[in-house]
């Protein structure tokens, strides 16, 4: 009864078990050269210590990648501008490889007590241009209003009168393909994660867009890529298309 041991040509084989695999993170290639190369070794790395606001500031001015690894909810309320959210609790190192560069420096903002937890779990997957984290994390941020934004996060009630409205915004969905095929929202758009940045030129900027994924840990990082690339008017579905399914809203297959 078992699939994989039927007769079948070698394609055929490989077609079957390869199907529906997601693409391998980025920074898989980007590892297997640099593991061919003398890097400084992780504790080197974790003996980085912290930069104030206006270091950090010079940093980002000059193309440093500032990465705040706090949870979702706490990124849309307030965040540094141009900072990109991927949060420790979810599948953060795949996350990071897929979506930060990997020759631009990073800054790190996180919640007081996490900042090694973000430099260790970066440097385990090769990101060891870690220049430092923010001291004191948001508190320093907070003393600055200006240099702070937030994310919009619509309840599906929100989000589907929106998107019923007469200029209704552009929903994009950052799930797989696989994963978009097997529900959906109506009228959505599949736009993956970890492609998203090279494809932000198929996005309107003349039309407000609101992103959505399973639960909300994705969208969150949609959402800070989408800001950093001057997409003006971006929000979330919070709790993701879960959310929607639970308010009642229908997806089609």
């Amino acid at each position: 009864m078992n699939y994989a041991l039927q007769p079948m040509t070698k394609s055929r084989f490989v077609a079957i078990v390869t199907a529906d695999q997601p693409d391998a993170p980025a920074y898989f290639t980007y590892d297997a050269v640099l593991n061919t190369k003398e890097r400084p070794t992780l504790t080197e790395t974790l003996e980085r210590g912290p930069v104030t606001l206006e270091q950090m500031m010079a940093l980002q001015t000059v193309g440093a990648q500032v990465l705040d690894t706090r949870d979702p909810a706490d990124f849309a309320a307030a965040h540094l501008s141009g900072s990109v959210n991927i949060g420790l609790g979810g599948q953060f190192a795949t996350w990071a490889g897929s979506i930060l560069g990997r020759e631009r420096p990073i800054v790190i903002v996180a919640d007081p007590g996490h900042e090694r937890e973000s430099m260790m779990r970066l440097g385990r997957i090769g990101f060891d241009h870690v220049v430092g984290y923010l001291a004191d994390g948001m508190l320093s941020i907070n003393r600055s209003p200006s240099l702070t934004a937030s994310t919009e996060r619509l309840s599906a009630q929100v989000a589907s009168e929106r998107l019923a409205s007469a200029r209704p915004p552009l929903l994009v969905d950052v799930r797989s393909p696989h994963e978009h095929d097997a529900k959906r929202i109506d009228g959505s758009v599949s736009m993956p994660l970890n492609h998203l940045a090279e494809r932000v030129r198929e996005l309107p900027r003349d039309r407000s867009l609101i992103v959505h994924c399973a639960g909300g840990y994705r969208s969150s990082m949609a959402a800070s890529v989408l800001a950093r690339e001057g997409f003006a008017d971006v929000s979330e579905l919070a709790g993701g298309i879960a959310a929607w399914e639970a308010a009642g809203f229908p997806t089609r297959t």
